[in-house]
């Protein structure tokens, strides 16, 4: 199991956003977590990733436990946030950026993986190299996101609201990318707002109320059941 997270509870000051929250994801899975805004998506991502330390609880990742390490000693361990937006060095172009991302794997002990596979999975980049971040356009910006922690060499990716902004074809193009990076090995956890760009991507997925797990099971089962509970909060008209 690459990512095991028991009764994980997180802190703002004197207030719990996150409750016993428990949940896996294997080695090769994408892992969906689904919820309205304020559900506690985003703490859970920045808790596994060490960017939020006031926590409890357990969060396993390669057979270490991590829960409460700082965000620089997550990194290490293999573990990568990909943060909602595409956050990137603006200023630095393209191949900078997946330099860096070389320099994390090797501040790991890993090999970075090589330019030439970073062009095959994200051939959109290549002719972008030389580009600055900040002129790229939002699926160009989601890309290079990925591939910066492609080229790291992770064994766990965190991924935050990665269709953000995107227009549908790209974002249809983000995540069979994600797919294939799973189907290689990868782990990845991926909090999404629009659950249907998870349909054929997700193996597993874990529902969220007010930071606690309210369902677990496929992403076909709890689609399901969020729109008949849709369907029962509407007003009849009569």
């Amino acid at each position: 199991m690459s990512l095991n997270v028991a009764n994980l509870s997180a802190y703002y000051g004197q207030s719990r956003v996150l409750w016993d929250l428990s949940l896996t994801a294997p080695r090769g899975g994408v892992v969906g977590v689904l919820g309205r805004n304020g559900a506690g998506k985003t703490t859970l991502l920045r808790s596994i990733a060490g960017l939020h330390r006031h926590v409890t609880g357990s969060v396993i990742a390669n057979d270490v436990q991590i829960c409460g390490w700082r965000a620089d000693q997550v990194a290490r361990q293999g573990v990568t946030l990909s943060r909602e937006g595409g956050r990137l060095p603006g200023s630095l172009t393209v191949y900078d950026n997946l330099m860096l991302g070389r320099r994390l794997a090797l501040g790991r002990g890993k090999p970075p993986r090589d330019l030439a596979d970073v062009w095959k999975w994200f051939p959109l980049l290549e002719p972008l190299a030389g580009r600055a971040a900040a002129l790229l356009s939002g699926g160009q910006r989601q890309a290079l996101v990925l591939a910066v922690a492609f080229i790291s060499n992770p064994t766990v990716l965190l991924l935050d609201e990665p269709s953000a902004g995107l227009a549908p074809p790209v974002a249809r193009d983000l995540f069979s990318t994600i797919r294939e990076l799973a189907n290689h090995g990868l782990t990845v956890l991926v909090v999404e707002q629009a659950p249907a760009w998870l349909v054929g991507v997700a193996d597993d997925c874990y529902l969220l109320e007010v930071g606690k797990v309210v369902d677990h099971g496929s992403l076909e089962r709890l689609m399901h059941g969020i729109e008949h509970d849709i369907n029962k909060a509407r007003p009849v008209v009569s």
